[in-house]
C-alpha cells in the first residue's frame, strides 16, 4: 500500500487544525485503511488491488474532510466549555455545599432575623462570609482557563443560580401537591428564601470575583 498519510494529505488538504492533532487524525485515519486493506488481502485480494480498493472505500474526499473538521470544531467547543464554565461551576458550587455542611456538623447556627408577620430570615454568617472566598476561587480557575469576562461571572455565581433552580422547582412541587395552603403564604415563604439562599450569597459570591472580571486594559 502507498504512503497513507501522503495520499491522505494530498486528499484532504490542510484541516486547519493544531498540526500535532492534524498528524493524529492523519495517522489514525491511516492506519484504518491500512486494517481494511489487509482485511481485504484475508478474503484472496492481492495487495495492489487491496490497497485500490481500500483507497476507493472513501467515495467523497471533501465530505469526509468537512465532517472531520466539524467533529473536531464541536469537540474544542466543548472541551473550552467545560474548562471555562462547568468545572469552575461545579467545583464553586461543591465547595458552598461543602463548607455549609462542615459548619453544620461543627455545631453553628443559623441566625435568624424576624419579620413583622411572624417569618424570620434564617442566615449562615460563616458561610456567608466565607463565600467571596469561593467566589474568587472559581473566576480565577476560568480566567486561568481563558474564560471571558461572562464566563467567569457565571462560574462565580454558580452556588447562587443553583439554588435559585432548586428553590423554584420545591416551589412547583409546592404549588401541586400543597394545595390546601394558601398562595400568598407560599410566596412570602418563597421570597425570604430567595434573599437568604440566593441574593445574599450572590452578593458576597460577586464581592469575591470582582477583581478577576476586569477585561485588560489595551496596551498603548
Amino acid at each position: 500500500m502507498p504512503d497513507d498519510t501522503t495520499y491522505l494529505r494530498e486528499r484532504l488538504g490542510r484541516l486547519g487544525l493544531a498540526t500535532r492533532r492534524e498528524e493524529e487524525i492523519f495517522r489514525e485515519l491511516g492506519d484504518h485503511l491500512v486494517d481494511h486493506a489487509a482485511a481485504l488481502e484475508a478474503r484472496g485480494l492481492t495487495s495492489d488491488m487491496a490497497a485500490r480498493e481500500a483507497l476507493d472505500s472513501v467515495s467523497n474526499w471533501p465530505e469526509l474532510r468537512n465532517e472531520i473538521v466539524s467533529v473536531e470544531t464541536e469537540e474544542a467547543i466543548m472541551n473550552y466549555r467545560t474548562k471555562v464554565l462547568w468545572l469552575p461551576a461545579l467545583c464553586a458550587f461543591a465547595l458552598s455545599m461543602v463548607l455549609l455542611a462542615l459548619l453544620q456538623i461543627a455545631g453553628f447556627r443559623p441566625r435568624f432575623y424576624w419579620l413583622e408577620n411572624g417569618l424570620f430570615i434564617p442566615f449562615y454568617v460563616p458561610w456567608l462570609l466565607a463565600l467571596p472566598i469561593i467566589g474568587a476561587v472559581a473566576a480565577f480557575w476560568s480566567k486561568r482557563a481563558g474564560g471571558g469576562v461572562s464566563h467567569r461571572l457565571l462560574v462565580s455565581q454558580a452556588p447562587a443560580i443553583i439554588w435559585l433552580a432548586v428553590l423554584l422547582t420545591f416551589m412547583l412541587i409546592s404549588l401541586v401537591i400543597d394545595r390546601h395552603v394558601p398562595l400568598i403564604f407560599k410566596l412570602h415563604g418563597m421570597l425570604i428564601y430567595i434573599v437568604a439562599w440566593v441574593l445574599l450569597p450572590a452578593v458576597g459570591l460577586l464581592l469575591g470575583a470582582a477583581p478577576f472580571l476586569r477585561k485588560p486594559q489595551a496596551q498603548p
